[in-house]
This record gives C-alpha cells, structure tokens and sequence, in this order.
C-alpha cells in the first residue's frame, strides 16, 4: 500500500512543492545571515572606528606612551567582550592582546588566528611603530551555526510534514482512483450501466468523471437501441416467416413430387433463419438482464454429470472419448434452463469441432474461492487470432460459411456466462481447445 501511496501523482507533486518550498526557505534564511552578517560587521567596524579615533587622538597629544597607558586601562577595566589592542614595535614584537603579525598595510583586515577570525584595523606610528584595534569575530560564526541549525530544522520539519501531507494527500486521491478504476474495470466488462463514482468536490478529478459518464451515458442509449432494433427486427420478422413456413409446409403436402422437395429446402433454408432469430432475441433477453430476477439454487455438479452420460454415447457414435472430472456439492444462484444451454452449446461444439478420435473432458472444480468449470478436447483447436473473435455474433472460423450453424452459439454462451456472474475464457488444450468458466465465490 505504501509503495502504491508512493507512486501516485499527488504524492510526486506535494514532494516537487515541498522541495521548492525549501529553496525559498534556503534562499530567504541565506540573504537573511547575509544582510545580518553585514549588520554585525558594520556594527564592529563603527566600534573599532570609535575607538581608533580616540586612541589616535591621545596618541598625537601625549605620544606613545600615554596610548599604552590608555590602552592598559582598557584592558584592565573591561576583562570580557571588550575589543583586541595590539602595538608592534620595529622589532615585530607584539604586547598586549597576543598576535604573531599585525598586517603590513594599514586599513581593515580579517585575520584568522587559531582560535577564531579577527575584524582588525592597523595604523602606522612613528619610528617604525603599529597600532591595531581589532574585534573577534565569534558573533558572527555562532549566527552563521545558529543559522545553519534553524535551517537543518526547518528543512526536516518542512520534510517530514511533507511527507505525511503528501502521503494523507496520496491516500485520499489514491482511495477515489481505486473506485473509479473498480467502475472502469466492470465498464470494461461489459457492464456498461456503471458509471464513475464522484465525490461532490467540484475538482478537476470530479469535473473529468462527470465528462466520461456522460459519454457513458451516450454510450449505453446507443447500445440499447442498436440491441432495440436488432430485437424489433428479429421479433417483426419471425411471425411472417412462420407464416412462410407454414405455407412452404402445406405446398409440400398438397404439391406434386417437384414441388415438395423445393418446399422441403426451402423449408430447412427458412428454419436456419428461424433459429438465428430466436438465438438473437435470446441473446437480447439474456442481456438485458431480466433472467436475473427469477435466479433459483442450481445442483451444478448435478447438472454436468446429467449432461456428461447423455453426450458419452453421442461422443462414442461420433468415434470420440469423453469423460467427466465432477467434484461433488457445487452450487450456484441460477437460471437452469440456461445454464443447461449454455453446456449443452459447448459440448456439442466439441463433438462437432474436435474430430474423430478426440478425446473431450468436462471438470468441475470448487473451493471456498472459486468455481471452475473446464470443457476441453484434443481436437484442431482454435487458433490464438480467431480466439478473441468467436465470442462476437456472427462470427465464424469457417470464412466460407459453408459449414452449418450461425456463428452465434458461442455468442449465446458467451451471454449467459456473463448473466452468472462467470468470466469465460478460451485457452489451448495443446492440443485442442479449452473452454474455461471461472467464478469467483463471494465472501
């Protein structure tokens, strides 16, 4: 779930935030030490200016000797935070406040020692002496680590709340995507009268499923009414081509020899129509739905092994082997008359399709999981293009038509599977063709 939370969007996007959030904050606290930084140095300088001047000033009155006096009073009289004095003489030699050198150049320096960096100001006296006023520098150095901790500081406070917003974010974001992607998976399904799921916030997320599920609406009326007029059409035309038949029927029987046999065909021609008719209205009637409201508990295992010693003697005139792997006591809320239809449909194509000599195999599987139902055989197979294609009506491997059927039996499974709730898959048998019906069990 975390790894999931991780790779979302939203979680992505509050990270990009909350690292430009922490360059602002960088930036502001860096020009923040510089501009105080600057303020101290300044500050340093108008004290040790001060005190330069003064110093200069008692030195040209009263020489060099008074400036040690003044300057030993100082020291003296202020043992803590006081400023640095030195006085070099021609020898190099420093006294008071310790230091190796004084700079050759006269003016503002910055000395580092070995304790700490000096803010130092050096003037040049008579015969060949210096004179240094100098601060330690040391408020500055505890700003800058003052500075450097607030920032660390923030930096993680600004992380981690970061990351838990971020992760709250994800969470909430990732729970509404999961909806919309369970609807879009059952739309994908074929159950096109889901729609998104909103949440009312009037968000962007929200305006784009409100886009969709009105194109899902679109979608579902224009479904309903091509299956509308498939239904009309094959309902309107089946009673005038009873009518047909019916009359086809009483030419054969009144008619001369010649007369009879065109009848006969065009009888057997009119009862292929006939039955794609009924197979499409039961297509429809399946589909919408309607079957559903009268689901009554069906003995499945009961059911397949009925069908499996019926079709074991047609499967043996046919010069084929089939057999039954039935697991007791599976059960399921059904309608079965269709599901009757439906396994009826798929054994008798693998007795037609498999060939002489094939072995066909119809198991049931069941656990607290999941229900599986497998018609295979070792017949020529379908191959992998054509499978994803036979599901649709009407369609046929046989391009040619030439062989009998309508190419909508499969159709027709494909339909009531759906109705119960299975997914139906078709899988090579190596060799030969599997036809597998899973059900996963509720909880």
């Amino acid at each position: 779930m975390i790894t999931k939370l991780l790779k979302t969007t939203s979680f992505k996007l509050t990270l990009v935030a909350a690292a430009l959030f922490s360059l602002c904050v960088l930036a502001l606290m860096g020009l923040l030490f510089v501009h105080m930084q600057r303020t101290i140095e300044n500050q340093l300088r108008q004290r040790i200016n001060a005190e330069v001047e003064q110093l200069s000033i008692d030195y040209q009155q009263d020489g060099l000797d008074e400036l040690r006096h003044d300057i030993r009073e100082r020291v003296e009289a202020n043992t803590y935070g006081r400023l640095l004095y030195f006085i070099q003489g021609p020898d190099g030699r420093v006294i008071f406040d310790p230091i190796a050198a004084l700079p050759n150049r006269d003016g503002w320096h910055q000395v580092k020692t070995s304790h700490t960096r000096l803010m130092i100001y050096t003037v040049s006296l008579e015969n060949g002496y210096r004179f240094a006023v100098a601060s330690d520098m040391h408020e500055i150095s505890t700003l800058k680590r003052a500075m450097f901790n607030r920032a660390g500081a923030a930096l993680a406070i600004i992380l981690v709340l970061s990351l838990l917003v971020g992760l709250f974010v994800s969470r909430l974001f990732l729970r509404q995507v999961d909806k919309i992607a369970k609807a879009a998976e059952a739309i994908g399904e074929g159950h096109i009268d889901q729609r998104l799921p909103m949440r009312g916030t009037g968000d962007d997320l929200d305006r784009l499923t409100q886009i969709i599920n009105q194109m899902l609406d679109r979608i579902e009326q224009l479904v309903e009414d091509v299956r509308q007029v498939s239904s009309n059409i094959a309902h309107d035309l089946r009673t005038p081509l009873g009518h047909l038949r019916q009359t086809l029927e009483r030419l054969k029987e009144q008619g001369d020899a010649r007369s009879a046999i065109i009848a006969e065909e065009a009888i057997l021609q009119l009862d292929t129509v006939l039955e794609t008719f009924a197979a499409l209205l039961r297509i429809a009637e399946i589909e919408s739905g309607l079957r559903r409201t009268g689901f009554t508990p069906v003995h499945l295992s009961e059911l397949l092994r009925q069908l499996a010693e019926s079709y074991q003697s047609v499967a043996e005139e046919n010069g084929q082997c089939l057999s039954a792997e039935i697991m007791p006591d599976a059960t399921l809320l059904g309608d079965a008359h269709l599901l009757t239809q439906l396994f009826v449909n798929v054994i008798e194509n693998a007795i037609c399709y498999a060939g002489a000599s094939a072995s066909i195999k119809i198991t049931l599987h069941h656990d607290t999981e999941r229900l599986k139902i497998t018609v295979s055989d070792t017949g020529r197979g379908i191959d992998d293009l054509e499978r994803e294609h036979v599901l649709k009506p009407f369609y046929r491997v046989d391009k040619s038509r030439t062989s009998e059927g309508t190419g909508l039996g499969l159709s027709l499974v494909a339909a009531i599977a759906k109705l119960h709730g299975f997914q139906l898959h078709l899988s090579d048998n190596h060799p030969g063709l599997a036809v597998i019906l899973t059900q996963l069990k509720a909880h």
